[in-house]
């Protein structure tokens, strides 16, 4: 459980961050009498909005996706792997799908159900991702020096 928690901590700031750096707009760019929020204002607001959705969502889903995923405990890591990112995005795609229809707007644009799609999509990956590294121990030959 710490791993994912740990997870969820490192795919929220990594996500946090990408998305502050893509809305900062430069000094040159600023029209003026608007306020624009910097990278690290956006980031700190954000991360908490992300954190909750990783925790609420993230964790309970990974541990069902995981749990699935023990049929294949015999096949090799590269199968495991590959399942591992075909469910994680079916369940992005899905609870992206949702959350665009339950608290979406009231018109439904296709550029934006995609958009919505393809962040959840992202993010849940992300997830997988940092779950992976911290579950396979590829970090520990560097940890231990």
């Amino acid at each position: 459980m710490l791993k994912r928690i740990l997870a969820v901590i490192v795919s929220a700031s990594i996500l946090a961050l990408a998305v502050s750096v893509l809305n900062y707009v430069p000094q040159n760019q600023r029209e003026s009498d608007v306020y624009y929020l910097g990278i690290v204002v956006y980031f700190l607001s954000t991360i908490w909005v992300y954190l909750l959705f990783y925790l609420v969502i993230g964790v309970p889903s990974s541990w069902v996706i995981d749990n699935y995923r023990q049929q294949y405990k015999e096949k090799t890591n590269v199968y495991q792997y590959f399942i591992g990112v075909a469910l994680y995005s079916l369940v992005g795609l899905f609870f992206g799908t949702a959350y665009y229809f339950i608290l979406g707007s009231k018109q439904a644009y296709l550029y934006n159900f995609i958009e919505t799609l393809g962040f959840w999509a992202i993010a849940l990956f992300l997830y997988f991702q940092a779950l992976w590294v911290l579950e396979r121990g590829y970090l520990a030959k560097y940890v231990k020096g």
